[in-house]
């Protein structure tokens, strides 16, 4: 079937060849797997089951003639009466009064409509005359070629080639979760006789979907660890345990049980691709420190790759802390930070340290990406917030060595959805627990007419030595949108507080040295309320900020608006957060509530992945390439979990490498594998 080219076809006529062909549909396979976007349902309810003012379908025998009246331009009105189940109903349609010749006494009527309250009346949208017409109608929205004739040629092509359809899921998956063949599938669904029939194709189609793309990514999995072709890093125990012992605190449980993986996957021969999340403060840095140091004690060098030049330069400081009177054979560790700002003398010197390993450790940008950027002995790279990074920068910094380790940090949790379909080739590591003893942010959803009570809670926090940050979603004004300019809010909070405080304004259009500056001075407590758009949400790490107020906070995603939160709760102080708007949209303000009620990031990136679905979760850049005709990851969840559990089993028990009846799945993945396995990472 998928050699089969619709033109070779002799009843499908040249010029609807090619329409389909505008459509990417070329063989008989892609005509019969283009499936209908929607189906009408003109199933005939009887009289006594229907539910006024509920869309039906009834049928009848006309009564009378029909008569037509205009009471204005563009409006007809065509009245008659039908006889429907013994009942006499009036029946009402708008502007098709060109049927009126067809209805005459005696007529046969099918009515798609409501049915009046009162029911004696029924308002029609739909008028059919044929008695045998098809009751389900399947549309399939494809330009320029009706339903009907679409529906026609897939008849033909079905009768045709039903025979050639191959069942990809062996007879014991099909007998024991209750699934239809594909060649019944295929049937049901272009060509449908009930909706009982299309919800059994539908059933079995998103089963095979989910299941043949878990299957992959377990495979994929399974391939890493068990076909290893990675580089096993004996890194020096003791010399962790020793680091570990001389950090200024203990590590938490979850850091430790984090780094006990992150170390096995260090040392196992396979490629670590490990996605360490956790939320704002919890510790992923100090857990990447231990990574980092474990493989430079054995020789190899390490890379940390961040979204933005601010975050550089905060890694670099944490990590000159973190490794100062620290030694590897006797030197002292080398940082060093290479981004786009720098000038092209210090470049080639960064460069040139990099490639003769003078350096250990390199942080950077997106600069880390470039061609001219060689490593001498890379073993391990960390991404940080990396969903920020499109899959192919990412395989481009992990190609900089040769099958090195990867630990990717993100402090945006991931839904299970998310973590067993897109991420499930990835080994995940959590961190719930938070160092120290912090305590959940005070969160509060207010109108703008009561930002009083924010302005006096400022004022408490400045008496107390604390800061503040400021948040605006725009920098310019808009009109359109009435969003409260970052410029305006620094202007008005700086005459608010003359004399009290000195307060900062940074946003995405300032120069990197200009933004640089002001953090550092909002760092150093040279300013004590930041006003800020939404840049500094990636990282900022400033602990005696313990405010975060929020302007027209509808304007930000639920995620955005957790991490926000999050650069607020870094030390021991209680922790406030502001969210401030007068948005009068029932979701935005469902939103704002579910924030303000929950500090569980998890809870909120569950609901956050049901309202923007995986594409935005992560970026188009990153789940494009997860399309299911029919499968949705969120709206088929359970299904989800059913095909991993199954995927999992059929790998785990060896079924899918021994049993004849899976050759052909076994066939699927390992080309998958194959043509997808540098994608890893």
């Amino acid at each position: 079937m998928k050699k089969v080219l619709l033109s070779e076809l002799k009843y499908i006529p040249t010029r609807y060849v090619n329409i389909l062909k505008k459509e990417n549909i070329e063989t008989v396979e892609d005509l019969l797997l283009s499936y209908p976007t929607k189906f009408s349902d003109y199933t005939i309810t009887k009289m006594k089951d229907v539910v006024s003012d509920t869309p039906v379908t009834i049928a009848g025998i006309v009564q009378s003639k029909a008569v037509v009246v205009s009471p204005k331009n563009n409006l007809s009105i065509m009245t008659f009466y039908a006889e429907c189940d013994e009942r006499r109903i009036k029946v009402t349609i708008f502007n098709r009064q060109f049927l009126r010749s067809k209805i005459q006494y005696g007529t046969y009527v099918r009515l798609t409509g409501k049915l009046k309250p009162d029911r004696k009346s029924f308002v029609a949208a739909e008028i059919h005359f044929d008695e045998f017409s098809d009751f389900i109608n399947p549309v399939f929205n494809i330009p320029k070629i009706s339903d009907e004739k679409i529906l026609e040629f897939k008849r033909k092509v079905y009768d045709e080639f039903a025979d050639y359809i191959e069942d990809y899921i062996p007879s014991d998956i099909r007998n024991k979760y209750d699934l239809i063949s594909l060649k019944r599938a295929l049937k049901y669904i272009n060509i449908p006789e009930d909706m009982e029939e299309v919800s059994m194709a539908i059933k079995r189609i998103k089963f095979e979907e989910l299941f043949l793309y878990q299957l992959k990514i377990k495979y994929m999995l399974y391939m890493r660890k068990n076909n290893p072709q990675g580089v096993s890093i004996n890194y020096n125990e003791a010399l962790v345990n020793d680091f570990i012992e001389k950090l200024p605190f203990k590590l938490t449980i979850d850091q430790e049980k984090s780094v006990n993986e992150i170390l096995k996957d260090i040392k196992a021969p396979y490629k670590m691709n490990r996605l360490l999340q956790g939320e704002v403060g919890s510790g992923k840095t100090v857990v990447a420190a231990i990574a980092l140091y474990a493989v430079l004690t054995s020789g190899y060098q390490g890379a940390i790759m961040v979204p933005t030049e601010v975050l550089a330069q905060q890694h670099y400081e944490t990590f000159c802390k973190l490794f100062s009177n620290i030694t590897i054979n006797g030197r002292e560790i080398k940082l060093d930070v290479l981004s786009s700002s720098i000038n092209p003398k210090d470049k080639k010197q960064k460069l040139d340290d990099l490639k003769n390993g003078l350096t250990d450790i390199i942080i950077g940008t997106h600069s880390l990406f470039q061609k001219d950027v060689e490593f001498k002995n890379l073993g391990l790279v960390v991404t940080d917030e990396e969903h920020r990074f499109g899959v192919k920068q990412r395989v481009s910094i992990v190609g900089k060595g040769y099958l090195i380790d990867h630990l990717k940090m993100s402090a945006t949790p991931i839904p299970r959805t998310l973590a067993i379909s897109i991420l499930g080739d990835s080994d995940i590591s959590t961190i719930k627990t938070l160092p120290g003893n912090k305590k959940e942010t005070i969160t509060k959803y207010l109108k703008y007419k009561d930002r009083k009570e924010v302005f006096d809670h400022i004022k408490k926090e400045l008496d107390l030595g604390h800061q503040i940050y400021v948040i605006c979603p725009a920098i310019d004004e808009s009109e359109a949108m009435d969003l409260k300019n970052a410029t305006t809010i620094y202007e008005n909070m700086s005459r608010y507080y003359e004399n009290i405080c000195k307060v900062g304004l940074i946003h995405s259009k300032l120069k990197t040295n200009e933004k640089e500056d002001v953090m550092n001075k909002f760092s150093n407590n040279e300013i004590q309320i930041l006003v800020s758009t939404s840049v500094i949400e990636v990282g900022v790490n400033v602990v005696n900020a313990t405010t975060m107020v929020i302007l027209d906070a509808d304007r930000f995603g639920i995620a955005q608006l957790h991490q926000m939160r999050g650069r607020v709760r870094r030390s021991d102080n209680q922790a406030f957060c502001y969210l401030i708007s007068d948005t009068e949209t029932q979701t935005a303000i469902d939103r704002l509530k579910l924030v303000s009620e929950n500090n569980d990031g998890f809870v909120l990136a569950e609901e956050d992945l049901a309202i923007r679905g995986p594409g935005d979760f992560f970026g188009e850049r990153q789940t494009g390439n997860v399309l299911f005709k029919m499968a949705d990851l969120i709206l088929d969840k359970d299904i989800l979990e059913l095909a991993d559990k199954i995927a999992f089993e059929k790998i785990e028990t060896k079924e899918l490498f021994e049993s004849e009846e899976y050759a052909k799945l076994l066939k699927i993945v390992n080309l998958n594998y194959i043509n997808n396995k540098e994608m890893l990472d």
